[in-house]
């Protein structure tokens, strides 16, 4: 192996007879070895760490490592992954100038105290390491940790003391583990965003040093917690209380609940001024929803099947179209699966108990026109097999035609749509939209042609298991931004247009190809012009 002083990258990821790899000595210029996969690989050349450019090793999902020569001499290396290599028992010795470490479904049971030592690393990741029963006190010396991921390790049962202050931890991660508390020290995570708490079923209770966080945007506590998700409200709800109050969870972005036992949620959760995100999947006791903040963006309540009262919104609805801090708003309300919004029940035909409310958010709208939108755009979905009869325009599958009113465009700025989709039974949901194509047509043969696409379940925002349908679903859409500008040329136009033909398609996101082939369904579908009162 004279000839190896110009490698730099060796790639034999997936070579699954590969049981040795040589002594390395003579490649001084190997940067990177990636490794992965190679399933039979159980030995490694001491040789490694005095490979001074050395700066990438991956060796993920090599189930026959045991063990790794030192590294603690190989100062270039950075990342070193070591991700479901199952058998692996000892942690590392890598040098202080690695920055990222994934150790995630090793066999390891302690992380040793000399991981102080690693002052540059920034990702650290234990993800179901199931043996792990400890970390150590040092931990609080790892100053450039940025994310830290111990979810599933099932038998993490304490989490230490913070003696200092960590400046850069932003993500902690802490689901599924055996945990029975969190420390009070957890205010010295000063730059803390991120909690997750998912079925930590141990948990009893959240240190009071937590809801001081100035930092903390998102807390999932989904899963079986109820004793946190109780522990939550009670500091901020056991009492009458002022937004100074609530300290740090004023500027909470995100609020994942899914899972629990909740019958109500608090009232106070409405000074919660930074809140845009609300999860609330499976609460299969939740009832009702109180007042929500007027900056909440996205209500997901799929599944909660219990919950049969949300008047609430129609308030929501209208901060959110009469907010003047933010030039375009995007409100989402999700409610699939929730069958007693259903009049009628699941399975039978039936318009949502929503209507009158959706009524009521249509004539808001109509008072909101008089003066120039904004750019808002308004998604909601519930459980329903019929368009709402105060539709002016509707009619049985995808497509409905208009004759316009003579001087449409003088006071008409936008129109909402209901659309009725059939799903097929188990569908689950992933990367759904739907998309509204507008073809106007005038007198002397003009026409054109407006498209609006909707993006009801999009990449990235399944945050749980798929949601899975087996009945039709009534969708209520507006977005006034593309329709916006149009009129506003309209008004100007020698162009009269007399007619319009609305089409809807299902969408599938990710892809270039609708779904008008597959057995998604618009069952139905209603259009209804705004006319500023």
């Amino acid at each position: 192996m004279q000839d190896l002083v110009n490698l730099k990258v060796i790639n034999l990821f997936c070579s699954k007879n590969l049981v040795r790899i040589p002594d390395l000595s003579n490649a001084t210029n190997l940067g990177k070895i990636y490794l992965n996969r190679c399933s039979k690989l159980c030995e490694l050349p001491p040789s490694l760490q005095h490979l001074e450019k050395l700066t990438h090793l991956d060796f993920s999902y090599c189930k026959n490592i045991r063990s790794l020569p030192s590294l603690y001499k190989a100062t270039s290396l950075t990342e070193l992954d070591l991700s479901g290599c199952s058998n692996l028992l000892s942690f590392p010795e890598v040098s202080s100038n690695v920055t990222k470490l994934w150790l995630d479904g090793t066999a390891i049971e302690e992380v040793p105290s000399s991981i102080e030592c690693l002052s540059n690393l920034r990702v650290f990741n234990l993800c179901g390491c199931k043996r792990l029963k400890s970390l150590p006190t040092s931990i609080h010396k790892l100053k450039s940790l940025e994310k830290f991921n111990l979810r599933d390790c099932s038998r993490l049962e304490t989490f230490p003391k913070i003696l200092d202050t960590m400046e850069t931890l932003r993500d902690l991660d802490l689901s599924g583990t055996a945990l029975k508390e969190l420390p009070s020290s957890i205010d010295n995570f000063i730059s803390l965003g991120y909690l997750r708490l998912n079925n930590c079923e141990n948990l009893v209770c959240l240190p009071n040093e937590l809801y001081k966080s100035k930092s903390l945007w998102g807390l999932d506590i989904c899963g079986r917690s109820n004793l946190v998700v109780k522990n939550l409200f009670s500091a901020i709800g056991g009492r009458p209380v002022k937004l100074k109050d609530l300290h740090g969870l004023s500027s909470l972005y995100k609020l994942d609940l899914s899972g629990s036992n909740l019958e109500s949620l608090p009232t106070t959760i409405k000074q919660f001024p930074w809140l845009q995100e609300l999860i609330l999947w499976n609460c299969k006791r939740l009832k009702s929803l109180p007042e929500l903040p007027p900056s909440l963006g996205h209500l997901d309540a799929d599944s909660c099947t219990s919950l049969e009262e949300v008047s609430s919104i129609q308030k929501l609805f209208e901060q959110a179209l009469f907010c003047q801090d933010e030039p375009y708003r995007c409100l989402k309300l999700i409610f699939t699966n929730c069958f007693q919004l259903n009049e009628k029940g699941v399975g039978n035909r039936g318009t949502p108990k929503l209507e009158t409310p959706f009524k009521q958010m249509v004539n808001v709208l109509k008072d909101y026109h008089q003066a120039s939108p904004q750019r808002n755009k308004f998604i909601t979905c519930v459980p329903g097999s019929e368009i709402p009869e105060w539709f002016d325009f509707k009619s049985l599958g995808s497509s409905v035609n208009i004759q316009l009113p003579s001087k449409w465009w003088i006071n008409f700025p936008s129109f909402v749509a209901s659309v009725v989709v059939s799903f097929p039974e188990c569908y689950n949901g992933r990367n759904f939209g739907i998309r509204c194509e507008c073809h106007l047509k005038s007198y002397n043969g003009d026409s054109q042609d407006l498209t609006c696409s909707f993006s009801i379940w999009g990449v990235g925002l399944l945050t749980h298991e798929d949601r899975m349908f087996g009945w039709d679903h009534m969708f209520l859409l507006y977005d006034d931004f593309k329709v916006w500008e149009f009129v506003e040329s309209q008004a100007s136009s020698k162009c009269i247009y007399n007619e319009a033909s609305f089409k809807f398609y299902p969408l599938l996101y990710g892809s270039n190809t609708s779904l008008r082939n597959i057995s998604l369904e618009i069952k139905q579908c209603g259009v209804d012009l705004l006319f500023a009162n």
